[in-house]
């Protein structure tokens, strides 16, 4: 389903209003480019689109991931999607080609890109908003909160703007326009420096990439050279998708290009670090008898007194346990801890049983996690209901030990280890 919203022309509005319906799927804005949000149950999951959206690829590709060469990854037509960074990502963490927290953080940084060039050009045009819910992006690397996300970019662009640099995107290209005055006005260094790394093929994202320095501090530096027009801003085309042939090299650091590491007004302070000595081969480890770990099973639920009864009897069982009161915080929970079986109730403010296990069946890391649903009333409707949104079984109230454990010995195919440690882990969540 396709839906238009073209009364609400702010993006903070559209933000705040799909926040608050969780949604989930694409919210596509259109201006003079194209961009999209990606949502799942009211929060961001990825964004792409804009100018430039293989720059910044390749950009967040040598910042976060340097171990990950840009010309190894290559993408089938099959696999050429709106959101194929997305999908890259994944498939690096889950072969564990790059750590999680690795591909978090440049999530965030894409979001908070895209975000910005969203407002700077709601400030030249009115841009519309159009919602697809069909398209729903497995949401198992994380879930960004839109306000804060909002807010963070938000902050930033004011900053750009009070700067006096409203009228200038990032994505335009430095250009030297009289190499002869730069040589009058700059020191050697300086001028050096700025021979070599502007040569219009770089947008200035690339540049403040390529020097390792920060984007405002660096168009900062840039401005009086730019008002004197000895260096002019050109638009330059987006390079290609991965695994195609490229017209223009992707943007490197100027380590790997040999070149010289010096901002264009001051030197680069940086602290060398030392190359490690190789440590000696460790001693093979004694023998151990491999442990596996407890199960955790999640319980969401309203009910302080059944949520102790249910912390009792699994604590007792040596299982670990999850705690979620709040329906609202129930799938950020759910992803962050990853339980091995999930109990909800089935009447909850807000949101019930019954959605909350839709929504965790729409995540693919939750495809095969055991859901049971507890509920006072077990009737056959409920229990028909239960079935159709995924819930794998369905317990009547009131929570009791022996239901229970036998609940969790079918599903779980095993029963929980013992150790020497005095208390389990546990998590308490209000």
């Amino acid at each position: 389903m396709t839906t238009n919203d073209l009364a609400i022309d702010k993006l903070s509005d559209q933000i705040q209003i799909y926040s608050q319906r969780q949604f989930s799927g694409r919210l596509d804005v259109q201006g003079a480019t194209t961009w999209s949000l990606y949502f799942c149950l009211g929060r961001l999951v990825w964004a792409t689109g804009g100018t430039h959206p293989h720059r910044r690829w390749y950009r967040y590709l040598s910042q976060y991931f340097p171990q990950i060469a840009s010309n190894s990854i290559r993408l089938r037509e099959t696999d050429i999607t709106r959101y194929w960074e997305y999908q890259i990502l994944t498939v690096l963490v889950k072969r564990q080609k790059i750590a999680g927290e690795q591909a978090v953080a440049a999530i965030k940084s894409t979001v908070a890109e895209v975000l910005f060039d969203i407002l700077q050009h709601q400030e030249k045009q009115q841009l519309t908003y159009t919602c697809t819910q069909e398209e729903v992006l497995d949401a198992s690397l994380t879930l960004i909160s839109p306000a804060q996300a909002l807010q963070e970019s938000q902050q930033a662009w004011e900053t750009w703007r009070s700067a006096g640099l409203a009228n200038l995107s990032p994505n335009l290209a430095p250009v030297l326009k009289q190499a002869e005055e730069l040589q009058k006005l700059a020191s050697p260094r300086v001028y050096q420096t700025l021979v070599k790394v502007i040569d219009g093929k770089r947008s200035l994202r690339d540049l403040a990439l390529l020097v390792k320095q920060d984007l405002l501090t660096l168009v900062r530096s840039l401005t009086p050279y730019i008002r004197k027009k000895i260096i002019g801003l050109v638009e330059i085309a987006d390079l290609p998708k991965p695994g195609t042939t490229a017209t223009t090299p992707p943007p490197q650091t100027a380590q790997s290009r040999g070149e010289t590491e010096i901002p264009p007004t001051e030197p680069l302070q940086q602290i060398p670090i030392a190359k490690p000595l190789p440590s000696p081969p460790p001693p093979p480890p004694p023998p151990t008898v491999s442990i596996p770990s407890r199960p955790l099973v999640a319980y969401v639920e309203d009910s302080t007194l059944d949520c102790q009864i249910m912390e009792d009897i699994l604590l007792k069982a040596s299982y670990k346990f999850l705690s979620i009161k709040d329906s609202m915080q129930a799938l950020p929970l759910l992803l962050q801890h990853k339980p091995d079986v999930i109990f909800l109730d089935l009447v909850m403010p807000v949101a019930n049983g019954y959605e909350i296990c839709a929504q965790i069946r729409r995540i693919s890391s939750f495809k095969n996690t055991p859901v049971i649903i507890l509920t006072g009333n077990d009737g056959i409707v409920d229990r028909v209901r239960a079935k159709m949104v995924g819930a794998t079984d369905f317990l009547s109230k009131p929570v009791v030990a022996n239901k229970v454990l036998a609940a969790l010995r079918k599903h779980l195919n095993s029963s929980p280890v013992s150790d020497s440690e005095p208390q389990l882990l546990r998590y308490q969540t209000s």
